[in-house]
């Protein structure tokens, strides 16, 4: 284990971080996040945000999926006609592979969305997995090997069953394997901070240095 991290804050006091590249593009989202109540609108550039906003980004790419399994072979086609035999060519040199060059520098994040059960929303299937641990409370755990040091991550609950809560990061592990496990609290906004089931939206995000 490399970190631990414990606060009972409401996300409206996290902020992600990184740097935000100043206009959208194909592979990058640019949105505005309320400090107040955590909404968030997509924009095309960070200049659009409000000083009640906070300018936040991440990638529209996920991780690669497992590859899938073999088709089944194809029924063989007829053999042709034996062409004329061509000249014997001299043989060639056989070259020698390269090393692989070096990651480069940037930001890597996962973002994901789990319903109000705990499971995975089909739209973010890749990168992390969920499970529900109790009434409003959830864990968010990427495998070894997603991050070169500790993440951070911000929290913004969206009304799936008709409400909107409050959403804390409630514990964050990181391991040196490059692992991290995030522990995700929803309460209700009445007095008493009763915990319940609702849907989330999720950005975890950390610097990447090249080697």
């Amino acid at each position: 284990m490399i970190r631990l991290l414990r606060t009972a804050l409401p996300m409206a006091c996290l902020t992600l971080a990184l740097a935000v590249p100043g206009t959208a593009t194909a592979e990058v989202v640019v949105a505005c996040k309320n400090k107040t109540n955590g909404n968030l609108r997509v924009v095309a550039d960070a200049a659009a945000c409000r000083n009640s906003e906070l300018a936040l980004s991440w990638t529209t790419t996920g991780l690669p999926g497992p590859a899938g399994p073999a088709g089944p072979p194809g029924p063989a086609g007829p053999q042709g006609p034996a062409g004329p035999q061509g000249p014997t060519g001299s043989q060639g040199v056989q070259g020698v592979a390269g090393p692989a060059g070096p990651a480069g520098a940037g930001v890597r994040t996962v973002s994901g969305i789990v319903n109000a059960d705990g499971t995975q929303n089909p739209v973010t299937p890749n990168g992390f997995t969920t499970e529900r641990l109790g009434p409003g409370e959830y864990k968010i755990t990427f495998p070894a090997g997603t991050w070169q040091s500790f993440p951070v991550m911000t929290v913004t609950p969206f009304g799936v069953n008709g409400a909107y809560g409050n959403a804390v990061v409630w514990t964050a592990l990181g391991f040196s394997t490059g692992s991290a496990e995030f522990v995700i609290r929803m309460s209700a906004t009445t007095p008493g901070q009763t915990l319940f089931d609702n849907a989330f939206m999720f950005i975890a995000a950390q610097a990447q240095s090249a080697p």
